[in-house]
């Protein structure tokens, strides 16, 4: 199956309906060692963005991404800056290689609480080719295992300092002789 293309512009084109985002407050947790790490809602909801986005054979598009998106949220709270950040996120890898491709952005915030969704398309000159797909993939990859050595290696050089800090201060109790 072709992926669609603007007819008028020969643009690459990506058009989706996702279930509405968690907000951002909820979207990372603390983790112990590893600083910031998504939240199972978090998780769950990449999930569900990367399902729609294979059911519907989407192709990430290559190069400056324009995104038209409204969306609609269950009830009158929620900023609309907060659901982007959550939602680029999580089409990374799926519309677009990477959400450092979106150069223009229009955001329409509405209410529909039987119904709660996201209204996307997304343009580009070009989807991305497996194989640039692939190496963006292998990229994040290796930058994920040098962020994770460097902290492992902090880690490591906090433990030794701390080590050090407490024989510094650790003196032997002294002994009167006979």
């Amino acid at each position: 199956m072709d992926s669609p293309r603007d007819a008028s512009s020969g643009a690459a084109v990506v058009q989706l309906v996702l279930p509405y985002p968690p907000s951002a407050n909820t979207y990372w947790r603390p983790s112990k060692g590893r600083g910031l790490v998504p939240s199972s809602e978090a998780t769950a909801y990449k999930a569900a963005v990367a399902r729609v986005a294979a059911l519907a054979r989407v192709q990430p598009l290559a190069g400056p991404v324009r995104m038209v998106v409204t969306i609609y949220r269950p009830r009158r709270t929620g900023d609309l800056d907060n659901t982007l950040k959550v939602l680029n996120d999580a089409l990374n890898g799926c519309a677009w290689l990477d959400d450092e491709q979106l150069v223009e952005l229009v955001a329409v915030r509405s209410d529909d609480a039987k119904a709660p969704r996201v209204e996307l398309r997304a343009t580009a000159e070009r989807y991305a080719t497996r194989e640039e797909a692939e190496a963006h993939r292998r990229a994040r990859a290796e930058r994920a295992r040098k962020a994770q050595k460097t902290r492992n290696r902090n880690r490591v050089a906090k433990v030794r300092a701390q080590m050090q800090l407490k024989s510094a201060f650790h003196q032997p109790a002294r002994r009167d002789g006979p």
